[in-house]
């Protein structure tokens, strides 16, 4: 029943000539989105129906497969999936052997709890707008001087698997550098809704937002240039090829339709908006084809770069836990929450580095009766300037790391309530006075993604806290949760 359907739905897309774009782009929705695909869930029998279907589209438009079959298989955790991988090829004796290549992925969420997730804006949209860019680039091939290859991947839900594959595989064998641009097609059903299309990536374009803008006006579409992907919540099929030094542009829409949701149905896609999107895209990618002069800018997202840069530099602020240890009495009081901000500024060699802060720091911790061990009189505050100094071990690159450092601090104490405590039996001890200059020792452990930073951070002085005659030896004893932001 299954091959009947795909069967239908080939012949009637086939008999394509009197249709507009539009309506082909209809179809192709139509049919990738709909409940018979079970929601194109990544290696199963829908998804190779989908890919079935989408390599009967490549072959009806005259597109030869780049490896020879159509079908990639590649392998994860002992999972069998396929990416479908067509090209056509350019007409210049030198520049045929680079290659712009433009990816969409086609499978989706599958059925959960009894739900189909039809994925129609995600991503039977891109997958449907590649078809018909490969159409129209295939239709005009004469023009081109770079091959330009059309990837249609699998198994991008559950982790970028299918274009990470093709980015590493083009690597091995065309090279890198063969590869002057790769484009990610993924949720482009929307834009009515949207405003605009998000095209992130052109600052990896040498003169990138001229080129994508000047198109867009020709075509009359609205396009928001942005100069890289940053976000760390996101990711699309870029990253593979990002993370090689390619130059990529992310297009999309935008997350307006109900991403990852059972309502993402075909009869909620734009198709005008998606019609413009698919026009806009195939006169981009043929004018970027055509032009010998096109070159990546050589600089690259955040996100993407994994070259640890010597001087990071961010901000932090953090949520305490103190408390004070009178050593010689082994009394430890009870835990009070503080809180603390500031700057952080690493400097890296390596996986090893020198981390630094200046915090401002407002600590709290109970304070006993000096005569009673079990009474309290209140709690001890103090402000402070602290900067601690550790000496870093960063196993991982700059977009994610876990670290640990060892070394100490130095506190300056510039205002407490020490003299405001009331004392018992005060006639017998010196007025409580805090010491001003404090220091002791401090570790840290992290976690880094991206430009995010969480770090926990203990600190014990070594110094005393009071300074006064007859006052017990205290030392302060802080445990901080950071979070932090990194340029």
């Amino acid at each position: 029943m299954k091959r009947i359907i795909l069967a239908a739905a080939l012949l009637l897309s086939l008999a394509a000539g009197a249709q507009t774009r539009q309506e082909r782009l209809t179809g192709h929705v139509y049919y990738l989105a709909s409940d018979e695909l079970q929601g194109r869930k990544a290696g199963t029998e829908f998804a190779r129906m989908a890919a079935d279907y989408i390599i009967g589209h490549y072959s009806q438009i005259g597109l030869k497969p780049f490896f020879g079959e159509w079908t990639v298989p590649f392998t994860k955790y002992g999972k069998e999936y396929t990416d479908v991988v067509g090209v056509i090829e350019g007409n210049d004796p030198e520049l045929k052997d680079e290659y712009i290549v433009l990816g969409a992925h086609y499978d989706h969420l599958g059925v959960k709890n009894g739900n189909v997730y039809n994925g129609a804006d995600d991503n039977a949209s891109g997958s449907a707008a590649l078809i018909e860019i490969a159409r129209e680039l295939y239709a005009s091939r004469e023009n081109l001087k770079r091959s330009v290859i059309i990837a249609a991947f699998d198994a991008e839900e559950i982790g970028l698997y299918g274009s990470s594959f093709l980015a590493d595989t083009l690597s091995k064998t065309v090279g890198k550098d063969k590869i002057k641009l790769m484009m990610s097609i993924d949720m482009v059903g929307w834009y009515k809704t949207s405003g605009k299309l998000e095209m992130e990536g052109v600052a990896t374009i040498r003169d990138g937002k001229n080129i994508i803008s000047s198109e867009a006006e020709r075509c009359s579409i609205t396009v928001d240039p942005k100069r890289f992907e940053k976000s760390v919540f996101t990711a699309t099929d870029t990253e593979g090829f990002a993370k090689l030094g390619v130059p990529t542009l992310a297009v999309s829409t935008g997350l307006k339709s109900p991403y990852h949701k059972p309502e993402d149905d075909a009869e909620l896609i734009d198709y005008e908006g998606l019609d413009r999107v698919t026009g806009y895209i195939s006169s981009l990618s043929g004018a970027i084809a055509s032009d010998p002069s096109f070159e990546g800018s050589g600089r690259v997202a955040r996100k993407h770069d994994s070259r640890r840069r010597f001087i990071e530099f961010g901000v932090v602020a953090g949520l305490q836990s103190n408390h004070i240890d009178f050593v010689k009495s082994s009394l430890l009081t009870k835990r009070s929450l503080g809180f603390d901000a500031g700057i952080q500024l690493d400097f890296n060699f390596g996986n090893f580095g020198i981390g630094t802060r200046a915090l401002y720091e407002k600590q709290v911790s109970e304070f006993p009766d000096l005569t009673d061990a079990f009474a309290s009189t209140g709690s001890y505050v103090q402000q402070a300037v602290t900067v601690p100094v550790l000496l870093m071990l960063k196993p991982g690159d700059s977009t994610a790391d876990f670290r640990v450092g060892v070394g100490g601090y130095y506190s300056y104490v510039f205002d407490s309530n020490a003299s405001q405590l009331a004392l018992p039996a005060a006639s017998l001890l010196s007025p409580l006075q805090v010491n001003p200059d404090q220091y002791g020792i401090a570790v840290q452990f992290g976690l880094k993604a991206g430009p995010l930073l969480l770090t926990y951070d203990f600190r014990r002085q070594l110094n005393k806290l009071f300074a006064g005659d007859g006052i017990p030896d205290a030392r302060l004893l802080n445990y901080t949760f950071t979070l932090g932001y990194v340029f």
